[in-house]
Order: structure tokens, then C-alpha cells, then sequence
């Protein structure tokens, strides 16, 4: 019995000079990591297309400051113009959006961004374009805002068609 199990160690134990002998495409080696954004990270675009994503930034952590909030706010707000201005387009719509409801984006997005998007601690995008985790309110808020405006802009479509 006592030899069964010392051959049953010898042979199961793996060769003494620590390297590895198995492939990388073999089932049983280390998982090789791809640090590449995937197609479901929260971005500006699927901010835009209103889908669901995944908060996969990687992201140092830095000490809290005001300067990186102020900087954060101000992204939300360069982000806001433009998505704001697409927002106010109605679906069919060709050429300008309405300016009134693309105001009425920009001045909710810049509430938001005060009140969830100054987030003192870390950076809101990281260097690949992924919104970081501790932004998920953040980016909660953004999405409902554009949604609101691209909501009034149909409807407002639709009352200028005279199709209430």
C-alpha cells in the first residue's frame, strides 16, 4: 500500500527545473489574459446606442482631489454637446436637431454631472475610452438623460406632423 502511493506521488509530481512543458494552446495551460477592451465596455458609444455594456476600466487610484473632479465634469460636458445635439434629432430627422431640446440635454447633463460625475478619486475614462467602474452612476444618469431627449425629440416630431 505504502508503495502504491509513493509511485502514485513520484509519477503525479512535475519535473524538477520548473518549466513548463505544456503548449499554450493545450486545455490544461495557464489562461493567457487579453487586456484589450471587449465589445460590451461602457463607452461613449454605447452611451450613444442606449445599450448595455460592462464597467471593465482599469484604472490607477490616485488621492482625492478637486482638480480631477473639475476634470471629469468637464468631460461630461464635451461629451454632452455632441450627444445632446444628436439626442435632439428625431429618428427620420435629417440635418439640425431642435436647439431647444438639445439646451434642455445639455443643462440636465450638467446637473448630473455635478451632483454624480465629480467623482474626486478617479479618472471617469480611462486611456481606452472605457467609463471606470466608480463612474456607474455616473453613467446610469447620462444614459437618462439622453433618452428623455431623444423621447421629447419624437414626440415633438410627431406634434409637428400633426400625429398626437
Amino acid at each position: 500500500m505504502l508503495t502504491v502511493m509513493f509511485l502514485s506521488l513520484l509519477l503525479g509530481a512535475a519535473p524538477g527545473d520548473g518549466a513548463s512543458s505544456v503548449s499554450p494552446q493545450a486545455l490544461d495551460a495557464p489562461p493567457l489574459v487579453d487586456e484589450s477592451p471587449t465589445a460590451w465596455s461602457c463607452t461613449v458609444d454605447t452611451l450613444r446606442a442606449g445599450r448595455e455594456c460592462v464597467f471593465e476600466a482599469e484604472l490607477t487610484s490616485a488621492a482625492p482631489s478637486r482638480e480631477q473632479a473639475s476634470a471629469n465634469i468637464r468631460l461630461v460636458q464635451e461629451v454632452a454637446r455632441k450627444l445632446c445635439a444628436e439626442a435632439s434629432k428625431s429618428p427620420s430627422q435629417e440635418g439640425q436637431g431642435d436647439r431647444n431640446i438639445a439646451a434642455f440635454c445639455e443643462r440636465r447633463t450638467l446637473a448630473v454631472a455635478e451632483e454624480r460625475c465629480g467623482l474626486e478619486e478617479s479618472v471617469l475614462v480611462d486611456a481606452e475610452g472605457r467609463f471606470a467602474p466608480a463612474a456607474r452612476a455616473c453613467y446610469r444618469a447620462l444614459a437618462g438623460v439622453l433618452q428623455e431627449a431623444q423621447m421629447r425629440s419624437t414626440v415633438a416630431k410627431a406634434y409637428e406632423k400633426g400625429t398626437p
